[in-house]
């Protein structure tokens, strides 16, 4: 089969022919149908992240949507023909993470597309633990955003930001993900606030129903949501950009027991003085990957059809490289999907 993989940083992605995978009892195959371009890709390509289990080469893919195949015999929930999302998370299932429900946090992590085959591939196999069923009536494109460009966003938002109706949330950087967290923020009843560099992704957040939009090329971010907020700063600032002057923009932005959240990073640091923590009683949380319920809440949103992932691009695997590059240049609105 074909598929695209990730052999050392600082090089590019090989487009490559490699081995059909083999399942075992407990696993499914499945025919790739959707496989969303992440930023996170681009961390390994540049050496922030490295394959810590496993070897190389190794096929990168953690957003993916398909067909069911081939089942094995101890397989008893999913049935070959069977539409589905995969939760790349492959958690051990004793720890005392996955016993309260953050197996995303596992002792034990394996993550498809991480450390384990992923879905830059026509194929890729995973476990019945990590399927989730995708409704007809949702594309595998839009299937494919859900389960990290979206669920994502909903664990940041819903469980470690404990979003409450009525909060205003600052969005930094309005890419693939921010598209899904306005979305979800709106769900919950939440004002948002969108910045970004990027005049067209700034419109596009205010055609999706942003309440304020904040252009940082020109417009102070910290003095315009001081302006929004009636001098009170925000609720909770969702950090997706990481660096360091989007940090401190997010984190001089947030009122009284405001909460940061990082999603997104790059190898920039941010120091800070306590004392801003301590008189205001501030939170900095981090927000890793997402839970199978996560997943499934996100899933029953776009079924329902109050979430609808931006899908601006749609390529080949051949196309991989070319697409991160002009991710990495900030060229891509919405999220784009590869299909095989």
């Amino acid at each position: 089969m074909k598929a695209v993989r990730y052999y050392a940083p600082e090089q590019p992605l090989k487009y490559e022919e490699a081995p059909l995978p083999k399942i075992s009892a407990d696993e499914v195959l499945i025919k790739v149908k959707a496989a969303g371009i992440c930023h996170t890709d681009l961390h390994f390509m540049e050496g922030v992240l490295k394959p810590w289990k496993g070897t190389l080469p190794l096929t990168l893919g953690h957003e993916i949507a398909g067909e069911i195949v081939n089942v094995g015999k101890n397989v008893k929930g999913f049935k070959v023909k069977d539409r589905v999302v995969l939760a790349n998370v492959i958690a051990c299932g004793k720890c005392e993470y996955c016993k309260s429900g953050r197996e995303n946090l596992c002792n034990d992590l394996d993550q498809i597309g991480f450390t384990a085959d992923g879905g830059y591939a026509e194929y890729v196999k995973t476990k019945e633990q990590n399927l989730v069923k995708l409704p007809e009536n949702v594309s595998y494109e839009i299937g494919s955003t859900l389960t990290c460009a979206a669920a994502s966003c909903y664990h940041a938002i819903v469980d470690i930001a404990e979003a409450k109706k009525g909060e205003t949330i600052l969005i930094n950087g309005f890419g693939g993900l921010g598209t899904n967290a306005l979305q979800i923020a709106e769900h919950l009843g939440l004002k948002v606030i969108a910045v970004d560099v990027a005049k067209d992704k700034l419109k596009m957040a205010q055609e999706l129903g942003a309440e304020k939009i904040i252009d940082a090329t020109t417009q102070n971010v910290q003095e315009e949501i001081k302006k929004f907020t009636n001098g009170e700063g925000v609720e909770i600032a969702i950090e997706f950009v990481g660096r360091a002057k989007t940090i401190e923009n997010a984190f001089k932005s947030l009122g009284k027991t405001g909460r940061l959240v990082f999603v997104g990073y790059t190898k920039d640091t941010f120091t800070f003085s306590p004392l801003q923590l301590v008189v205001n009683e501030t939170a900095i949380k981090g927000s890793v990957a997402y839970t199978k319920k996560d997943l499934e809440a996100v899933v029953k949103l776009a079924s329902q059809g109050k979430l609808n992932p931006v899908v601006s691009e749609k390529v080949g695997l051949k196309d991989v490289n070319s697409t991160l590059e002009k991710m990495r240049k900030g060229e891509i609105m919405g999220r784009a999907v590869a299909i095989p």
